[in-house]
This record gives C-alpha cells, sequence and structure tokens, in this order.
C-alpha cells in the first residue's frame, strides 16, 4: 500500500502554527476586532493560490461578515479592464495593480487589511501593503518567513510583505511552499494553503471572542442552505454593504 507522507506531517503542521504563531494570531485578532467595533471591515487581499486563504475569511457560513475580499479580478469586475490583460500568471508582478485595486474598493481609515502571499514578493503585493501603511491602515501578513528570508527566493528589490506589516503570521510552508521530496528535484505537498485557512479560522473565532469580551455583537454569516440563512445574512450583508462586495458564486 503506498501512504501519504503529506498525510502524516499534517498533524504536526497544525501543531507547528499553534504552537509558534498562536500570540500573532491573537494580537491580529484584536486589531480587527477594535476595527470592526468601530464600524470598519477588514479587507483581504491575496493573488494566486493565496486566494484561497482570503476565500476562506469572506462571504462564507461561519465567517465574519465584515470581511471584504479584494483580488486582481477586481479589475475586470468592478473597473471594466479587459479580461485578457489578467489572464497572465504573472501579472501580480506589474506595477500599478495594487494601486488600481485598492481604489476599487474605497477602503474607509477604520478598515484594516489582511494581505497573504507566500513569497511576499510580487509587486501586487507589496505595493498593497506600502499603500495601506501609507493611508493608514492598520495590517496584518500571512507569509512564509522561510520563503520570504531565503536566498533562493526569485529576487526584486526593495522591501517584502513582511517587511511591512504591523502582525506577520508565518504560515510556516518551507521555501518554494511544496514540502516533500517524492524523486529527484519534484516536489508536492504545497502548505502554504492548508496552513493559511488554518489562521484563517482561527483568526476569525479569537475575532469574535474578542468582540464578545467588548460587549460588541458578533456579525457571523450563517449557512445559505439553512431554511433561516438567506434573511439571516441578508442583514448583514446590508449594514456592511458599503464596505464589502458580493462574492461571484
Amino acid at each position: 500500500m503506498i501512504e501519504s507522507e503529506y498525510a502524516a506531517q499534517a498533524a504536526g503542521l497544525v501543531d507547528r502554527v499553534v504552537t509558534t504563531q498562536l500570540p500573532a494570531i491573537q494580537k491580529a485578532a484584536s486589531m480587527v476586532a477594535g476595527s470592526i467595533a468601530a464600524g470598519g471591515v477588514l479587507q483581504a487581499f491575496g493573488t494566486g493560490h493565496s486566494r484561497i486563504v482570503t476565500l476562506e475569511l469572506a462571504g462564507r457560513a461561519g465567517g465574519l461578515a465584515p470581511v471584504g475580499m479584494l483580488a486582481v479580478k477586481d479589475l475586470v469586475m468592478f473597473g471594466g479592464e479587459n479580461p485578457a490583460a489578467i489572464l497572465d500568471p504573472t501579472y501580480e508582478r506589474e506595477t500599478g495593480v495594487a494601486e488600481r485595486i485598492y481604489a476599487l474598493a474605497k477602503p474607509r481609515s477604520v478598515d484594516t487589511f489582511l494581505i497573504v502571499s507566500n513569497s511576499g514578493l510580487n509587486a501586487a503585493i507589496v505595493e498593497m501593503a506600502e499603500l495601506v501603511h501609507a493611508r493608514g491602515h492598520g495590517l496584518v501578513a500571512i507569509t512564509s518567513f522561510a520563503h520570504t528570508r531565503s536566498s533562493a527566493a526569485r529576487h526584486t528589490k526593495g522591501p517584502h510583505l513582511a517587511d511591512l506589516a504591523d502582525v506577520v503570521i508565518d504560515n510556516c510552508a518551507p521555501v518554494g511552499d511544496a514540502s516533500i521530496e517524492i524523486a529527484p528535484d519534484v516536489r508536492v505537498g504545497a502548505v502554504s494553503s492548508f496552513t493559511g485557512v488554518l489562521v484563517a479560522q482561527v483568526l476569525t473565532e479569537l475575532t469574535c471572542r474578542y468582540l464578545l469580551d467588548m460587549g460588541h455583537d458578533v456579525p457571523v454569516f450563517i449557512s445559505a442552505n439553512l431554511a433561516s440563512g438567506d434573511a439571516h445574512n441578508r442583514t448583514f450583508q446590508e449594514r456592511y454593504r458599503r464596505g464589502v462586495r458580493p462574492i461571484e458564486p
């Protein structure tokens, strides 16, 4: 029988993230809760597969309603960009992309940002972090310390995401993300999505607990596939419609 090394290492990955990153997640949750209590929202941004983590936070059952998901596709959906322009997988390296995405979102100063990037080095990510910092928003980053600090990482000028955030959460992914060498020069088992989703769910829970501790209501969606789901969720969608756009099905 062929066995899975990824399955065997999964529990260890969970333990490592929880053991080493819980203080940073707690700090981030306190920041996000303060923003929500003041009427703001959490604006989550990522490119490539990092969008998996932002989608885990936004518009889902058991998730906070005041979470906006920002993405490169917003340029097409809300900005009139030609779809062909964003189909280049290296588009996230283009300068000026972040500023256009930020402008379309129209965030308020009270909003906190969460930026997710395993490498933390592409232009859209770094420029968004710089813009967020310059505009006075709180900034939480989820990234791989191992990758962003590695000499093997693709060289880019200037700071990386981890250098710009108020709170940095390490997703504990290895350099290059793939964690298992199954043959010479053949690596599989990407880690960043798995651990990033774990961080997202812990962050959501702790943010809700901070809100309750502050005496604030907890604006959480329930499943739209429950009988009461649509009516329940519509209340929060209306409350946060200025800062949170609908997510496509």
